[in-house]
């Protein structure tokens, strides 16, 4: 094989790891954005700023202190519920 058909080959190489590269990051932030933008509505879940019979979103898997929950959009209440309500264990 000769240099030129090395460098060829390599170059053809670099470009291909780097489309490679670039496309997963494109990807990868679109998988989060969706993420996001795929949590419920607080409406379509019930949600309320108080307790319901002692359940409470701050003792729910689902909060995020101070304020927010994995799967419910909008700013959470601590002392609030809604249906997916789900207990830490």
């Amino acid at each position: 094989m000769n240099s030129d058909s090395y460098s060829t080959s390599r170059r053809a190489a670099l470009k291909a790891g780097i489309a490679v590269i670039a496309g997963t990051s494109v990807a990868a932030l679109a998988t989060r954005a969706s993420a996001q933008s795929a949590q419920a509505a607080p409406a379509s879940v019930a949600y309320q700023t108080k307790p319901n019979n002692g359940a409470q979103c701050s003792g729910c898997v689902q909060f995020v202190p101070p304020n927010a929950c994995k799967i419910v959009s909008g700013v959470i209440a601590a002392d609030g519920w809604c249906e997916l309500y789900s207990p830490k264990s």
